[in-house]
């Protein structure tokens, strides 16, 4: 096989992503062009093309091709309470901080996002925490979890989780929120009935709604500069006042949005807006 190619300015990449934004419903434009090509070629050796132009070709003669591709472009990895350490604060010091100030306020809602939830182990996770923290029954609490992939939110929505996804929580969690049957742990009620799923992209939706508290982990690093410093804005500008963000350990906040931001534990990418 030829070596790969690797011009991502070249018109035969340009073809192929907007083919594949297409068919999948997905705007690539934005994003990184080194990790679409990465995706491509995984896809361009097993069917053995190196040039793009003649995996565009490929691709719209074989349907199931495409199916392919989507499942490598969307390829979602996860677990409940992901980065132990992140998880704690939230828990131990973020969550009590949002209720005590939710106390005092007329509307007693506690608003949560995660944005790029995937198969939804974070935005139940953050349900779980908000429960774990809850003492008033005046307070109500609302998540919800975005994504573009209908497999991983239907995936989401049911709520059936595989052992090694609930390896990070207590026994007394996995006893309180999750039944355990056929090899599989089943989130109740009690958690799936606080979040809300929603595909959205990102970039194309307006969030009038001022959160509490977003996640936002290791989404960024598959767009490109402008579209990161595009999302930064507008999940800050989705914020209360006193609102946090989290985003992923290897990313960092870029102005305008690092503006609007002070750091809450720099090391673990917490930060609350002014």
């Amino acid at each position: 096989m030829e070596d790969l190619e690797k011009d991502t300015d070249s018109r035969g990449f340009k073809r192929l992503r907007k083919e594949v934004s297409r068919r999948i419903g997905v705007d690539y434009e934005n994003y990184s062009k080194s990790h679409l090509r990465r995706r491509f070629h995984a896809r361009m050796r097993v069917v053995d093309k190196s040039k793009f132009i003649d995996y565009l070709n490929y691709l719209k003669r074989h349907e199931d091709e495409i199916e392919e591709l989507r499942d490598l472009l969307t390829v979602n990895v996860t677990k409940f309470k992901r980065d132990e350490e992140v998880w704690k604060l939230l828990e131990d010091e973020i969550v009590p901080k949002i209720f005590e100030h939710k106390e005092q306020d007329i509307l007693k809602k506690v608003k949560g996002w995660s944005a790029g939830c995937a198969t939804g182990e974070e935005p139940y996770s953050l349900a779980i925490s908000c429960l774990n923290n809850k003492s008033s029954k005046d307070i109500d609490i609302e998540i919800v979890g975005t994504d573009l992939d209908d497999n991983a939110l239907d995936f989401a929505r049911n709520g059936a989780y595989p052992e090694k996804s609930i390896e990070n929580l207590s026994k007394n969690e996995k006893r309180k929120y999750f039944k355990h049957e056929n090899g599989e742990w089943i989130l109740g009620k009690k958690v799936k009935e606080l979040v809300n799923f929603k595909k959205i992209d990102i970039f194309k939706t307006s969030f009038t709604k001022k959160f509490d508290i977003i996640l936002c982990r290791n989404l960024m690093i598959y767009f490109n500069n402008e579209s990161k410093t595009e999302l930064m804005k507008r999940l800050v500008d989705s914020l209360n006042k006193g609102g946090f963000l989290i985003i992923g350990m290897a990313e960092n906040l870029r102005s305008p949005a690092k503006d609007q931001v002070e750091s809450y534990d720099l090391k673990r990418r917490i930060f609350v807006k002014k």
